[in-house]
């Protein structure tokens, strides 16, 4: 399936907010995701993983280096374990303050979008900035990332400042997203949330571009060096296409074997899904789930 580019749309992300003060930060952030961090440049973007010491997904970030701080877009559902991980994995003799930032602090994605119609809603001169760079303007902060389907622009806006931007972008031509459309919409694109992630490994959710062996120890790392060396993956992330609603969790289905979706959306007829499925299985084009076929594609690199 390749998916068609609709009008530029926009989501308000729903996701918790950290904010990490302090000279040390970035080393003590560094040693607790699996994805190389000490390097950031000022006012830079950059997603992240954290991961447990099996080498599993316990929640997938964002860190944005503002000004000497640093700002973490993660999860709601694992903010808490998150959060623990920060407060545990400071030294008493490092200075590093965690702070929640919850209701401060949003993120609104632009997706498909022109960015001449940005610098037209927001005088953000953003078209020559390179990506995962962070642009201040008027107290927002705009930046950008290309993707497989497209440019998506994302604005960080203060809480006092979020009604106006949104008053902005829903006069515009920009359509707002509500919770089943960007459901979806990140099926259809292969953009994994927490749902699809926990628990699993990062290169059955491609996501090995998160994971640096290159650096310091951190959780998982013993792990991750070692399916690295061995170059062997046992499930991957694949859509599922078909006429019926599809049902979370684990399936065993006969003739095919043990399928885990971990994401589902039904919408104008259509069914999507995210599953994970063996490697050997995943070459089939068609599943049967009671009673109904499903096409199978296996999720490319997001």
């Amino acid at each position: 399936m390749s998916p068609s580019l609709p009008k530029s749309e926009f989501f308000i992300r729903n996701e918790a907010n950290t904010l990490i003060q302090g000279p040390d930060s970035l080393n003590v952030l560094d040693r607790i995701v699996s994805t190389k961090i000490n390097d950031m440049p000022d006012l830079s973007r950059r997603n992240v993983l954290f991961c447990d010491y099996n080498g599993r997904i316990c929640d997938v970030g964002t860190i944005y280096t503002i000004t000497g701080n640093l700002l973490i877009s993660s999860s709601n559902s694992q903010k808490e374990v998150t959060r623990r991980k920060l407060v545990d994995g400071t030294s008493w003799d490092e200075e590093c303050e965690i702070l929640v930032a919850d209701e401060a602090l949003f993120r609104i994605s632009i997706f498909h979008t022109d960015l001449e119609e940005i610098v037209e809603l927001f005088g953000a001169d953003i078209c020559d900035i390179d990506s995962d760079v962070l642009f201040e303007k008027d107290d927002h902060l705009f930046v950008k990332s290309e993707t497989t389907y497209g440019i998506t622009m994302d604005i960080l806006v203060k809480f006092e400042n979020l009604e106006n931007i949104v008053s902005i972008l829903r006069e515009s031509s920009l359509v707002e997203m509500d919770s089943n459309g960007w459901e979806n919409f990140r099926i259809i694109h292969g953009i994994t949330e927490i749902c699809d992630s926990l628990g699993n490994l990062p290169d059955e959710m491609r996501l090995t571009n998160l994971v640096s062996n290159d650096k310091g120890c951190y959780p998982g790392q013993e792990i991750h060096a070692r399916l690295e060396s061995r170059g062997r993956k046992i499930k991957c992330l694949c859509r599922l296409t078909g006429d019926s609603p599809l049902t979370l969790g684990k399936q065993k289905i006969p003739g095919f074997g043990t399928i885990s979706i971990s994401s589902a959306n039904f919408s104008g007829g259509r069914a999507l899904a995210l599953a994970l499925i063996k490697i050997g299985n995943s070459t089939s084009e068609f599943i049967h789930i009671e009673g109904n076929n499903y096409t199978i594609e296996i999720m490319g690199d997001p």
